[in-house]
């Protein structure tokens, strides 16, 4: 009981490690206990949702992680655009749960979980890629789209490559709490 009570302190201390399970228990917490107010909630909520899901499909198979670094596809114009879909979903399933409260859960929860997640991997990233990654770094912003593509070298979106990040399970689960909270 002590060690497994040891191991989620060090996972709260190193909140990134556990950045996929809090933010998915947030999302069914939303889904089961939210309502949304109203048509205009569900388009709202389904308006930052739906792109927010296409987002993170389209770019599940594109990362090769610590293996390459991905500047094509939508990486070309967002460093982390697996994180603007989770923002997206997330202020979407927001806008549908009726939950005035989670939106601050959730600017809590991006800035405890977020933001050390990506420093971390800009820190391994510079380590694994160094200049290449500094010269991405300096013409493509963390969270923020650019409106052209960075110019980048080869790859594509491969369904394979979206299977091994586990995209399946994720999208699948969000699909799944977004059409509960829908349809309540």
């Amino acid at each position: 009981m002590g060690e497994s009570f040891d191991y989620v302190l060090r996972k709260f201390k190193r909140p990134p490690a556990i950045r996929q399970l809090v933010g998915i228990l947030f999302l069914i917490l939303l889904a089961i206990a939210g309502k949304p107010a109203g048509a205009g909630s569900v388009i709202l909520g389904s308006l930052l949702t739906i792109p927010g899901l296409a987002i993170r499909f389209w770019a599940g198979g594109y990362v090769k992680k610590d293996k390459e670094l991905a500047t094509t596809g939508p990486y070309s114009y967002v460093r982390n655009p697996l994180y603007v879909g989770n923002v997206l979903i997330a202020i979407g399933f927001c806008v549908l749960s009726g939950f005035w409260w989670s939106y601050l859960v959730f600017a809590l929860l991006y800035v405890w979980l977020y933001i050390p997640s990506i420093q971390r991997e800009e820190r391994t990233l510079q380590k694994l890629f160094g200049d290449t990654f500094l010269r991405y770094k300096d013409n493509v912003r963390a969270m923020w789209p650019r409106l052209t593509p960075y110019e980048s070298g080869a790859g594509g979106w491969s369904a394979a490559q979206w299977v091994k990040n586990g995209e399946h399970i994720v999208n699948g689960g969000i699909v799944i709490a977004f059409l509960v909270l829908c349809f309540r």
